[in-house]
């Protein structure tokens, strides 16, 4: 993969990422242009439950963490590539929405991610069929870890930690403002310069998150990621490896 490629990549990672996590409690993005939403390809399903688990369970570090046998590796890509089949089914490519009004385009974001929420629980439904209930949960916490903040979005989460109301508009606010910064990021210099840049909106918007939070509330959040575990963020870019499916034979 070329510099250019993985500062794009990281980019529209950290974007697709406030983009989900700032319409998480209701707020449409500002541009949603009609466009397919970034993040819906086979290495980055979009931020629900259902979608970070698959897309972590496609890393096989992950899999020898949770310690998956051939069988649950058989199943688990049967149900990647039904999933798959689910998502250009329900969003179609070659889809534009330019001549929609700004109302009918919210109209059709707010559509799309009911779709997408509905197949993130089917997911993940199918998952907990696979897994035992210890790989379960130390998925969960790996998939805490990975989304970081933009796990507060997460309805089962928010519950968990208690977020009030208010605390979900305060940080839905902060979403849309680093997404609005991340969209005059693309192609405002060099690759490494511009990787930098979005690494440092991310953490200055992780920062803004967790300062919304009480001390107690930090703390539980803290503990549900459970012990820490490394992965390198182009690993989570792969397809699926189960048995019979070497390396480089996505």
């Amino acid at each position: 993969m070329s510099r250019v490629n993985r500062t794009m990549g990281c980019g529209l990672v950290v974007l697709t990422g406030l983009v989900l996590a700032g319409t998480a409690f209701g707020q449409p993005p500002g541009k949603p242009g009609g466009r397919r939403p970034m993040g819906f390809g086979p290495g980055m399903m979009g931020g629900g439950p259902g979608g970070n688990w698959m897309t972590l369970l496609r890393v096989e570090k992950v899999q020898k963490e949770l310690e998956l046998v051939d069988d649950q590796k058989a199943k688990l890509r049967e149900i990647g590539e039904k999933v798959m089949a689910r998502m250009q089914e329900a969003f179609p490519r070659g889809e534009r929405g330019q001549e929609l009004s700004r109302e009918e385009r919210q109209a059709r974001f707010a559509e799309m991610r009911k779709k997408l929420e509905a197949i993130n629980q089917e997911t993940r439904k199918a998952i907990e069929e696979v897994l035992l209930p210890h790989q379960v949960e130390r998925l969960k916490q790996i998939s805490l870890q990975i989304r970081g903040t933009q796990a507060l979005d997460d309805p089962e989460v928010a519950k968990e930690l208690g977020i009030t109301d208010e605390q979900k508009q305060k940080i839905a606010q902060i979403r849309e403002e680093a997404m609005n910064k991340g969209r005059e990021l693309f192609g405002s210099g060099q690759p490494g310069e511009m990787r930098e840049k979005f690494q440092a909106l991310r953490r200055e918007t992780d920062e803004k998150v967790l300062g919304v939070l009480t001390a107690e509330q930090k703390e539980k959040f803290e503990k549900m990621k459970g012990p820490k575990f490394e992965i390198d963020p182009q690993d989570l870019m792969g397809g699926f490896r189960g048995p019979g499916r070497p390396k480089g034979k996505q």
